[in-house]
């Protein structure tokens, strides 16, 4: 999806940065470009995702080399091992090996220090991918809610809104003796957030 800052004139409210960040999540989020005249913009952008920046005026190669970056970005086709059909993996670092992770099994992905781990039921994991790089990749699977934090949407479970702070429970189960992941969620994408969580859930008068 191709998208301007500005959409509706001067006087509108709602900026394409808006229109990103309400439609950045689930599992069948588009990918999106922006394409603007305005620079200021940039940091923010890349930031909820986008897969890349086309300043006004842009040229017909500059286009060429953004649909690239679109084209590279889709899933890859499935490995072939000895006849068998293998689906995609996350391969992360436990001390001298390596653990292979199916997308199911992962709760969440977390970057500190420019350090990414990986949290699963099986335990955290460290990974040398960073989250604009798994976010490329699987996009669709995993949701960012803070600059920090890419969740599997399937495994949320619960949502705490203390005043101004909002945050998930992702993991298995409900429950303070569950495991799981306590993850916070960045202000400006708390109310988007919640929306998608209850777009498509039933049992609550809105």
């Amino acid at each position: 999806m191709f998208v301007d800052v500005q959409l509706l004139g001067q006087g509108s409210q709602e900026t394409g940065l808006d229109l990103v960040r309400s439609l950045a999540l689930g599992a069948r989020a588009p990918m999106f470009v922006l394409a603007t005249a305005f620079d200021q913009h940039a940091l923010e952008a890349f930031e909820l995702g986008v897969v890349d920046y086309l300043l006004k005026p842009f040229t017909d190669d500059r286009v060429t080399q953004t649909l690239r970056r679109l084209h590279e970005r889709r899933p890859a086709p499935t490995a072939h091992l000895e006849g068998a059909t293998l689906p995609a993996r996350i391969v992360a670092r436990k001390k001298r090996s390596l653990v292979f992770l199916e997308l199911h099994e992962i709760w969440a992905f977390e970057t500190e220090d420019r350090l990414t781990s990986v949290h699963t039921a099986h335990g955290t994991f460290d990974l040398d991918l960073s989250l604009a790089a798994i976010e490329a990749s699987f996009g669709r699977t995993f949701v960012r809610v803070h600059r920090q934090w890419l969740v599997n949407a399937s495994h949320i479970k619960e949502l705490e809104r203390d005043g101004d702070e909002t945050r998930l429970f992702v993991g298995p189960a409900l429950g303070d003796d569950k495991k799981g992941v306590r993850v916070p969620v960045a202000r400006e994408r708390a109310a988007a957030v919640r929306n998608a969580l209850l777009s498509n859930a039933t049992g609550l008068r809105r």
